[in-house]
């Protein structure tokens, strides 16, 4: 096992791989801290913070700026987590994706910390315009689960005093990325769902 490295020494190894393979004076001062920064928040992985920096320094290219700045590295930062995050929306089996799909219907209505129910009467409407059977609501939380572990979904306990408990539920996904249109693209039958006219709750 690599322990994780710790801010400074990932900017250690930055600083030594710039001094390698980058001019002196394109990267303005607070770049490789940034790259080192968000690499230790992340896992402490040294090669994040050598793609992050690698990919920032392309940016500018990319815009024929001959200095690099930490503009140039949250945009290297969204890169990053759409190619990380793309791949695993789009391969996520079609109910998990309905699920997804409405979520992000909800949040796209304007309502945060949805609940499990609404997320679960959405997803029972996208089935039925697209003549699925539904999952029972067991099958759906342990979906929801599953979405939270792979990061794509924030799922939080909240007790409902005599009612039980209960989950809410708000998208993780980067704002970067449109969820619903990678899935459609990926999925006929959620580009089919996505037609659908539906019966939404509004801000609570």
């Amino acid at each position: 096992m690599f322990h994780p490295y710790v801010a400074t020494e990932i900017q250690n190894i930055l600083n030594e791989r710039a001094e390698m393979g980058i001019k002196e004076g394109v990267l303005d001062d607070g770049v490789i801290k940034l790259c080192s920064a968000l690499a230790a928040q992340e896992h402490g992985d040294a090669r994040r913070a050598l793609d992050l920096l690698r990919i920032s320094v392309q940016k500018a290219e990319q815009r024929s700026q001959n200095r690099v700045d930490t503009k140039h590295v949250r945009l290297a930062q969204s890169q990053l987590e759409y190619d990380q995050v793309t791949p695993v929306i789009k391969t996520l089996p079609l109910h998990q994706k309905l699920v997804l799909f409405s979520i992000c219907l909800n949040e796209e209505n304007g309502l945060r910390n949805i609940s499990t129910g609404e997320v679960y009467r959405t997803y029972t409407e996208a089935c039925s315009k697209i003549g699925t059977e539904p999952l029972t609501t067991r099958r759906v939380s342990s979906l929801l689960n599953e979405l939270d572990t792979m990061g794509l979904i924030m799922a939080r306990n909240v007790s409902k005093g005599r009612g039980g408990r209960s989950k809410q539920v708000n998208s993780a996904i980067p704002k970067a990325i449109d969820a619903i249109v990678l899935m459609s693209e990926s999925e006929n039958l959620v580009n089919e769902a996505a037609m659908g006219k539906y019966n939404l709750q509004g801000h609570l």
